[in-house]
């Protein structure tokens, strides 16, 4: 598979949420949050998830970097940097199921790092779900190291 990766462009959008819809069945926070719950406000996690695309790309469009293969998009990165902290965060990375296994993530992360070193910053986080087997084996393959582990409660209101 010839990948190339580009700039997001604003046409990119409605791809991207497909792609994080298939991408985050199983690992999502909000799905969890969901299976606790039930759907809250009227909006399943699948729409909630779809959002947190739009909320990087307003953030920082410049730091989204979108992967193709034969002209289709097929796994896209975000990032977010903090510049006075020095301090950059990968808040989603996502792969279509027809290409993942094939190092497409790992390429991805190694653009979004590179693009964060020539930005300046001094640190990047990027975080998964605990049962997340890909993330948890991924992440530590490309030099992240585990810094610790969280505990969300929640309650209906």
């Amino acid at each position: 598979m010839n990948i190339v990766i580009r700039p997001y462009q604003t046409g990119d959008l409605e791809v991207l949420r497909r792609i994080t819809i298939e991408s985050f069945d199983g690992v999502s926070f909000d799905q969890i949050v969901e299976s606790k719950f039930g759907i809250l406000h009227g909006h399943d996690w699948r729409w909630r998830k779809a959002r947190h695309i739009e909320d990087d790309l307003n953030s920082n469009p410049v730091g989204a970097f979108v992967a193709e293969a034969e002209g289709q998009i097929v796994g896209y990165i975000t990032t977010q940097m903090d510049r006075a902290a020095g301090k950059a965060r990968i808040p989603n990375l996502a792969i279509t199921a027809a290409a993942r296994g094939q190092g497409l993530g790992r390429k991805l992360l190694q653009h979004a790092l590179d693009y964060l070193r020539r930005e300046g910053m001094a640190y990047a986080m990027i975080e998964t779900m605990a049962g997340n087997a890909v993330g948890e084996h991924l992440y530590p393959s490309c030099g992240f190291v585990e810094i610790g582990r969280q505990i969300h409660f929640g309650i209906q209101l």
